[in-house]
């Protein structure tokens, strides 16, 4: 975390002065948000396995996913970790590149991030009424997002791979899902 003194130019009538505020604003670097902004997408692949066995489940900050991989948990740092832009559904997304932001998990990180969860198979609400929505449609799925009072609007429909299992973060700002195909998703809420 590093802290940034704004520095603000003023330009007024051809005359130009510099002052420093003394505000400052905490800055997190590389953590998911700072890096969906950076690769101007909302969602990212933060686990590239077939063989993810449960839903989700997130620390009570939201700064770590955990995913129980082959009857393994394992926490997934979302701080400090760079992600690469990459094409899924003709659209761009980022996927996890930091080796390290992975590591096992205790029984004890297991129960209080499943106590920090809610699944919910394919629907979840978030507190200022956005529905987000794992649709099924033959053997489809699609991802449909309906902020309060606006139309559904879909973001993608898979070609035959089956998604499920969201689980909003404690802070409502993600949603992760898995796509059995691909691995565990997390997406920002805007």
């Amino acid at each position: 975390m590093k802290q940034v003194i704004i520095l603000v130019i003023l330009i007024t009538a051809g005359c130009s002065s510099t002052k420093t505020l003394n505000k400052k604003v905490e800055i997190s670097e590389n953590n998911l948000e700072s890096e969906l902004l950076r690769l101007n997408t909302e969602t990212a692949l933060i686990v590239q396995s077939q063989a993810i066995d449960e839903f989700p489940i997130w620390s009570k900050d939201a700064d770590y996913i955990g995913c129980n991989i082959m009857g393994k948990w394992y926490k997934i740092r979302l701080t400090d970790i760079q992600l690469e832009d990459a094409k899924w559904r003709d659209h761009t997304i980022g996927v996890l590149i930091s080796e390290d932001a992975g590591s096992e998990m205790t029984e004890a990180e297991v129960t209080e991030f499943q106590s920090n969860s809610n699944f919910q198979p394919r629907e979840v609400t978030t507190s200022n009424d956005t529905k987000i929505e794992l649709k099924m449609e033959g053997f489809s799925v699609s991802l449909i997002v309906t902020k309060k009072g606006a139309k559904p609007k879909t973001l993608w429909t898979s070609g035959g791979e089956n998604c499920h299992s969201l689980v909003l973060s404690p802070n409502e700002k993600y949603v992760a899902y898995l796509c059995e195909m691909n691995g565990l998703l997390i997406m920002s809420i805007k």
